[in-house]
């Protein structure tokens, strides 16, 4: 693969990505659309809207929506043998070969030779000798009940147990020592930490709150060890990609190392396909109508500020829906607005988002916004229990609804 012979730069910014529009090459690539086509070639520029492919000698001019991956480089090598698995806040996944944790932040050895150091406060869990396919489905289990505070996992082997006995202690994981060697860690009830030997652990899982500052991902970038990194902005610059994941953690990889780059952003659905697992809707026996799947309150097209969409919610205030997401999705997305086609009355009306009882959003919007429409993207990462409440700012609630367009979930 030729070395990009300028800089290509991505920025998202609520939805959109820019691109300089200065041509580079790659000598070899692998496109694959939505449309499920797949196309081999020499990429030979990028543009705010388009890639453009040399496939065979005929020019392919891709639109950049109907993207979903661009592989950089088709070898994938397999992950080492032993190595550790963490993961980040925003659900990036790092191979390494090595880590250590000395401070407040782990030092990591990759495979590609290359070091990064992450502070811990970006960690959501750490799984050590993760090579093996058993401990990975144990941990997956284990890390996806809900704790209230940190767990160290020691594994400990003797004569009688040689595969090793794992205990889970709860409590609240320290520094690490300077030397890599040592963590400390408070049990439940314990006025002083005790050093536990590095070596003796089996994982770590870190007791981190829903982040609601996290930004919008814009592609999975993928390396040729299978880590994964979720990444908000990345600049292709001479040999490094230079990645801003979700999280806010900055790093710089060289390009030879990088497999794919993932635009699909996973599986999504949408709340009008889902049914909620609970629903309360106005105290009025007369209106349990009131919410509404992919019609608008009047049973015709859901229509904001001039634009028509397919899939959405319609509710009256008050109408209070949870959806029990299972914590298998990381991104939720939809157009708040009031409906051109459905008539109401003046005052305003709230949309409050939550996930698992923390509020994620607050809007207030009032008919004078009529002509105005809402984009919301937060991070729903690890919520269990979404909750979509609409209602009244004052006690009179008959007339005041909203519309949720495309209300979807991505994983």
């Amino acid at each position: 693969m030729n070395k990009p012979s300028t800089i290509l730069t991505l920025v998202f910014s609520i939805g959109l990505i820019v691109f300089t529009t200065q041509p580079f090459v790659v000598d070899a690539a692998e496109l694959k659309t939505l449309k499920g086509e797949t196309i081999q070639g020499k990429i030979t520029s990028f543009t705010d809207t388009e890639i453009v492919l040399d496939a065979s000698g005929a020019v392919r001019k891709i639109p950049l929506l109907e993207m979903m991956q661009v592989t950089l480089e088709p070898t994938a090598i397999h992950p080492p043998n032993p190595f550790s698995l963490v993961e980040l806040s925003d659900g990036s996944q790092i191979v390494a070969n090595t880590c250590a944790i000395k401070g407040d932040a782990i030092e990591l050895s990759l495979p590609g030779g290359e070091k990064i150091t992450v502070p811990t406060n970006k960690i959501s869990w750490v799984l050590f000798k993760a090579q093996v396919a058993s401990d990975r489905a144990t941990w997956n289990e284990r890390i996806s009940k809900k704790r209230k505070r940190d767990v160290v996992a020691i594994l400990k082997k003797d004569a009688d147990n040689p595969e090793g006995i794992l205990n889970l202690l709860e409590g609240t994981l320290g520094k690490g020592s300077d030397d890599g060697k040592t963590m400390e860690f408070s049990t439940v009830g314990s006025t002083k930490p005790i050093p536990v030997p590095q070596a003796n652990l089996h994982g770590l899982v870190f007791l981190r709150a829903l982040d609601a500052e996290a930004l919008p991902v814009l592609c999975k970038v993928i390396d040729k060890s299978k880590s994964e990194f979720l990444a908000a902005k990345i600049t292709l610059d001479k040999e490094n990609l230079i990645i801003k994941t979700s999280a806010g953690l900055d790093l710089t990889l060289p390009l030879a190392c990088i497999h794919k780059l993932d635009f699909s952003k996973g599986k999504l659905a949408y709340l009008s396909d889902i049914e909620p697992s609970k629903i309360l809707l106005s105290q009025d026996e007369e209106r349990l109508s009131a919410f509404r799947k992919d019609t608008n309150l009047d049973g015709g097209p859901l229509r904001i500020n001039g634009i028509t969409y397919a899939k959405g919610l319609a509710m009256l205030a008050t109408t209070d829906l949870e959806f029990d997401l299972k914590g298998e999705y990381r991104e939720f997305k939809a157009i708040a607005g009031f409906d051109d086609l459905v008539g109401g009355i003046e005052g305003s009306v709230i949309l409050e988002i939550e996930g698992d009882g923390k509020q994620l959003v607050k809007l207030e919007l009032t008919r004078k916004d009529k002509k105005r429409d809402n984009a919301i993207n937060l991070s729903i990462k690890d919520v269990q229990r979404l909750r979509i409440v609409v209602r009244s700012s004052n006690p009179l609630e008959f007339g005041k609804h909203l519309d949720l367009a495309n209300a979807q979930i991505n994983k």
